[in-house]
C-alpha cells in the first residue's frame, strides 16, 4: 500500500470544550465533521500555552526548555531550534515524503524541512460590524487560497504532508483591542452565557503571577473596565472568528475531496493552545495553565481512519501528533521525541495509558518573566510558580472548572506530595532547570489591591506595542 498523504488543520487560541464535540456550542459545521469522520481525543494539553514556544514543541515533539524557545520574542527573542535535533519536516522529507506549509508560522524554525509559503494578506469585507476582521482574518483567506491551489495542482508521485496554519480564532485578540474603551454594548440578540467560573472568588488563594495577569497582559489589562456584557459578547465574538475560520477549513477540505488520492489521505485537525474564555474573568492567555488555556482539540479523520465518532480517552498531549504521523506512515520515530504514537489507540479504540502530561509557561514578550510548571493526572493537576514559590492543586473530578485551590487542605496532603513527586521525577528525566531559573517582575506590576477589576492604566508590555500591526 502506498504511504499516506497528510494534511494538518492547526487553527490558534482554540479551547476543546468550546466545541460541540466536545459538549460546546460553537457554529463548527465543518470541525464536527472532522470528529463526526474520524476519532478524537478527550483529554489533550498543550506544553505551553502561547503560540511561539506551542508550535516549536509541536513540531519537534520537545519540551520548551530542550527547543529553548520560551516566548514569543520582543523583549525576550528566541533563537532558532538547534539543528541538533531533527524536525518533523526534516524526517519526512528524509523518508520520501514532498512537505508543504500555508499560513501561520511563529516557529522559530523548527518547521525546517518544509517549504513553507510566504505568510501574505487578502483583504475580506466583515461579515459583521461588530466583529470586524484584522489580518489575523486576511492571513487567513491568503492561506486557503494557496492551499486550495496546491491541492488542485500537486502532481507529483510522492507522497505529501501539508500543514495548514490557520489563525483565527485569534483575531479575538484584536477584538478586545477595538473595544477595550467600551464598559458596556448594547444588548440586541441573545448573547451566550457566562461560564460558571465567571467570578473569581479564590484569586486571594492563588500564585502572584495569576492575581496580577492584568498587569502582565496586555489584553486583561484592556478589560479590566468591563461588565458582564462585555465578556458575553466576548464569547460570541470568538465564536463568530471559530465560525470564520470554519468556513476557510471547509474550503480546503472541499477541495481535497476533489483529488483522486483523497481515499489515501489521513486529516488531523488540532490546536497550538486555548483561550480562557471568560473563566476567572481572564481573556486570552497568559501565565495561567487552568484547562481554558492548556486543554486543546484533537482528531485524526479521514477515509483511513475506521472508528468514526470515537472520543479516545486518556491523557494525550500535542506532544503526541508527530510520533503519530510517522507512525501511520511507517517512518521510525526519533528517540528523542518526547510524544508517543496514539496509532494504536486510534486503530484499536484503545484508552491512553498515561500516568501525567505537563506544561510550562515562562514568559509572553519578556517584560515580565515567571517561570511556572504544570502537572497533570486524570483527577488532579498540580501548578508550581517560581516567583513565590506557590503551589496549586485541583480536584478535576470534583471542580472540573478550578474554582477552588486546594493545596493547602489537609485532607489533601497525600495527593499533593505525590504530585510534588511527579513534578520533581519529571524535571529529573528532562533536565529541566526549572528550580534554578530567574524571575523579573518589577514591583510596580505586584502593587495594586488584589482584583483584575482594580487595574488601571498600562500593563508591562503596552507602550511598546503598535496595536495595529503586532497580533499577540
Amino acid at each position: 500500500m502506498n504511504k499516506p498523504n497528510f494534511l494538518l488543520i492547526q487553527v490558534d487560541q482554540l479551547h476543546n470544550k468550546f466545541l460541540n464535540c466536545y459538549g460546546g456550542k460553537s457554529e463548527s459545521p465543518t470541525i464536527d465533521s472532522i470528529f463526526n469522520n474520524g476519532v478524537g481525543f478527550e483529554n489533550c494539553t498543550c506544553q505551553f500555552p502561547l503560540c511561539q514556544p506551542s508550535r516549536a514543541c509541536l513540531w519537534t515533539s520537545l519540551y520548551p526548555h530542550e527547543t529553548k524557545v520560551l516566548s514569543n520574542g520582543r523583549n525576550w527573542p528566541c533563537k532558532d531550534v538547534s539543528t541538533k535535533y531533527k524536525t518533523f519536516g526534516e524526517v519526512l522529507s528524509d523518508n520520501g515524503y514532498s512537505t508543504y506549509h500555508f499560513g501561520k508560522r511563529h516557529d522559530a524554525n523548527s518547521l525546517r524541512g518544509f517549504t513553507c509559503a510566504k505568510e501574505e494578506e487578502v483583504i475580506i469585507q466583515n461579515s459583521d460590524e461588530r466583529f470586524p476582521f484584522n489580518f489575523d482574518t486576511f492571513n487567513d483567506r491568503d492561506c486557503t487560497i494557496k492551499t486550495v491551489n496546491f491541492l488542485k495542482n500537486y502532481k507529483d508521485n510522492k507522497p505529501h504532508c501539508t500543514i495548514v496554519d490557520l489563525i483565527n480564532p485569534h483575531n479575538i485578540c484584536g477584538w478586545i483591542g477595538e473595544n477595550k474603551d467600551n464598559t458596556t454594548l448594547p444588548i440586541i440578540e441573545e448573547l451566550p452565557q457566562l461560564p460558571e467560573n465567571f467570578i473569581f472568588d479564590d484569586i486571594n488563594n492563588r500564585s502572584k503571577a495569576i492575581k496580577y495577569i492584568c498587569c502582565s497582559h496586555n489584553r486583561q489589562a484592556q478589560v479590566s473596565s468591563w461588565s458582564p456584557i462585555m465578556f458575553r459578547y466576548y464569547i460570541k465574538a470568538y465564536n463568530h472568528y471559530l465560525k470564520t475560520v470554519d468556513n476557510e477549513i471547509s474550503i480546503i477540505l472541499k477541495t481535497l475531496k476533489e483529488r483522486k488520492d483523497y481515499e489515501n489521505t489521513i486529516i488531523i485537525f488540532f490546536s497550538d493552545h486555548g483561550d480562557n474564555l471568560a473563566a476567572r474573568g481572564c481573556v486570552t492567555k497568559q501565565v495561567a495553565m487552568y484547562e481554558q488555556t492548556v486543554s486543546v482539540p484533537l482528531a485524526f479523520s479521514g477515509p483511513l481512519i475506521k472508528n468514526n465518532k470515537k472520543m479516545i480517552k486518556g491523557l494525550a498531549a500535542n506532544l503526541d501528533i508527530i510520533p503519530t504521523i510517522l507512525d501511520f506512515a511507517n517512518i521510525k520515530i526519533p528517540s528523542y521525541y518526547r510524544g508517543k504514537s496514539l496509532k494504536k489507540n486510534i486503530e484499536q479504540n484503545i484508552d491512553i495509558d498515561r500516568e501525567y502530561v505537563y506544561s510550562q509557561w515562562h514568559t509572553e514578550w519578556g517584560y515580565t518573566v515567571s517561570p511556572a510548571r504544570m502537572v497533570k493526572s486524570l483527577n488532579y493537576k498540580y501548578i508550581h510558580y517560581l516567583e513565590d514559590d506557590y503551589e496549586e492543586l485541583y480536584d478535576l473530578k470534583k471542580d472540573p472548572l478550578e474554582k477552588t485551590n486546594i493545596a493547602k487542605k489537609e485532607e489533601y496532603k497525600n495527593t499533593l506530595y505525590k504530585m510534588r513527586k511527579a513534578l520533581h521525577s519529571y524535571l529529573k528525566n528532562t533536565n529541566d532547570p526549572y528550580f534554578s531559573l530567574k524571575v523579573n517582575v518589577d514591583k510596580k506590576w505586584r502593587s495594586h489591591k488584589v482584583s483584575y477589576y482594580k487595574h488601571k492604566g498600562i500593563a508591562a508590555p503596552m507602550d511598546t506595542f503598535d496595536n495595529k500591526n503586532i497580533s499577540y
